[in-house]
Formats: C-alpha cells, sequence, structure tokens
C-alpha cells in the first residue's frame, strides 16, 4: 500500500514538473509560434471532424438507408433551377427507392408539379470517388410501371454533400446537387405514384 501511495505521488509530481515545464515553454513562445500552434491544432480538429462526418455518410450509403434532398438542378438542355428539398428527392431504404421532382407552381400528376417514381435496387455499387475526400454510388432502378430504367451515380463529399446524376435511357443526363441525409433527419412529402 505505501509502495503504490509513494508511486502516485511519484507521478503526479512528474505531471505537475513536467506540466508547469509546457506552460512555461508557451509562455516563452513568440506570437508567431503561438499562431502556428493553434493553426496546427486547428487542422487537426478539422481533420478528425472530416473524418468522423466521412464515417458517418459511408455507414448511411453502406447500410442503403438515406435520403438525397436537392437544391439545384441542371436539366438535359442545360436549364438550371433552384429547387425545394422536400419535394424534390431520391429516398433509399434497402432496396427500395423513391425518385421524385416536383416544382412549385406546376402542375403535375403526382400531385407536387412532376414525377413520382418508385423502384427497386439493382447492381448497387459504393466505392472511394476520384477526388481525395468523397465516395461515389451508382445503381441501376427497375421501375414499377413502365418506362425505361434509369442508371443512377452519386457523388459525396465527407460533409454530406452530393451531386446526383440521373441518366435515363434515351436521353440526357441530369444533375442535382443537394445533401444526403438520414430518413431520421428528412423533411420530405412523398407525392402520389401511379403504380
Amino acid at each position: 500500500m505505501k509502495k503504490l501511495s509513494y508511486l502516485i505521488g511519484i507521478f503526479i509530481f512528474a505531471g505537475l514538473l513536467f506540466g508547469g515545464v509546457t506552460f512555461a515553454q508557451n509562455q516563452n513562445l513568440s506570437k508567431r509560434q503561438k499562431h502556428h500552434l493553434e493553426q496546427l491544432r486547428k487542422k487537426k480538429e478539422r481533420t478528425m471532424q472530416r473524418e468522423v462526418s466521412r464515417e458517418y455518410y459511408t455507414q448511411l450509403l453502406k447500410e442503403k438507408y438515406f435520403v438525397f434532398q436537392g437544391d439545384y438542378l441542371v436539366g438535359q438542355e442545360g436549364n438550371s433551377f433552384i429547387l425545394s428539398p422536400d419535394i424534390n428527392f431520391m429516398s433509399v431504404n434497402g432496396n427500395n427507392i423513391i425518385l421524385q421532382f416536383g416544382f412549385n407552381g406546376a402542375i403535375g400528376w403526382n400531385g407536387v408539379g412532376g414525377i413520382t417514381v418508385r423502384g427497386t435496387l439493382q447492381g448497387y455499387q459504393l466505392h472511394a470517388g476520384k477526388k481525395k475526400n468523397n465516395l461515389s454510388m451508382s445503381t441501376n432502378v427497375n421501375l414499377i410501371g413502365p418506362g425505361l430504367p434509369p442508371t443512377i451515380t452519386m457523388n459525396v463529399s465527407d460533409d454530406g454533400t452530393a451531386e446526383l446524376i440521373v441518366q435515363p435511357a434515351g436521353g440526357g443526363p441530369i444533375i442535382v446537387y443537394g445533401q444526403i441525409v438520414s430518413p431520421k433527419k428528412a423533411d420530405i412529402f412523398v407525392g402520389q405514384s401511379l403504380f
């Protein structure tokens, strides 16, 4: 018992000694050196946050349990539109997918001024993207009802921002920019589907 108390005392004394030396060294640093240390600390903190964020979004994509909410669309002829994320989304739950586009003020058969398509995923793949800090997802969609199935590709950054490319058969791509969220955090309105 005495030896344990003695060892604890030595460790506490050493901690105070080295802590005091480190504190004294920080007091002797120049303004430039302090600024450099602070920048290194912030950089390390940002790197750790990106790693945690990347792991979170990777898990959502691996589990096939996420919602992509679109903010901005570039159409087949290059026309661009600002979107409402609550009615422009792609919802993936397992192998089931809902892809919906809607425009405020427009009339559409889905009730939100556009189309709502339901289907199943086929050939779902997830891999590291071309850029250093992004993921890439690609899949084909088997539609419920008539129509040629589109191919879907999505590039996701560490912070959850994403680019969704919908390539319909026989047409130009539709590119939508937005954010990946957990279905629990998604605020979406699913319109009527004909099938």
